[in-house]
């Protein structure tokens, strides 16, 4: 492996962490505009999920990590793109910071990941019944079928951001093993 190689792998890596993150933003904007019709009423996403009457203070607050999660990795795609540019890391150097790098997407892929999960799992309270946010969002009855392929693609690309970040503290831990072994001969 060559200094190079690494440089324009993690170069490669940041650059997809901003266009996915760019993606899952446009997509969460449109599905704050989506339709929702809960007790025969039309709601945007928007007007229920921030109002204490029909989803707890919870899922609320789940939405908005979530929406925080989201800038947090496309700012850890701006600095990961923007450090390689300088190209005056060295390379021992290097190997640290990929490793951390990856084990902070590994981390930050799993919180995320609990976000998606407990917000799925957040009950919607209607006048007849309650119903997981999850279920809403796949019932056709409540929502068209564009909310539920933006929670599937919200899904996978968290799987993505999961196998990745062990990609990227596997090539860190590679290349520290590397760099030992230079250093020892």
């Amino acid at each position: 492996m060559k200094h190079s190689k690494i440089l324009r792998f993690l170069q490669i890596v940041g650059l997809i962490f901003m266009i996915v993150s760019l993606i899952e933003i446009v997509f969460f904007i449109v599905l704050h505009f989506t339709p929702f019709t809960l007790n025969s009423d039309s709601l945007l996403l928007s007007e229920f999920i921030y109002s204490a009457e029909i989803i707890p203070l919870s899922g609320t607050l789940l939405w908005i990590f979530l929406i925080t999660a989201m800038v947090c990795y496309l700012i850890l795609g701006i600095f990961m793109y923007k450090i390689i540019l300088s190209k005056t890391i060295e390379s021992w150097s290097l190997a640290k910071y990929i490793v951390i790098i990856g084990m902070v997407i590994l981390l930050g892929g799993f919180v995320k990941m609990n976000f998606l999960v407990l917000l799925g799992k957040t009950k919607i309270t209607t006048i007849s019944d309650s119903i997981r946010f999850q279920t809403a969002l796949y019932n056709p009855n409540v929502t068209p079928l564009i909310p539920a392929l933006f929670w599937i693609i919200y899904i996978a690309i968290n799987c993505y951001i999961l196998i990745i970040g062990l990609c990227v503290t596997g090539v860190g831990i590679k290349w520290t093993l590397l760099q030992e072994e230079a250093k020892k001969t």
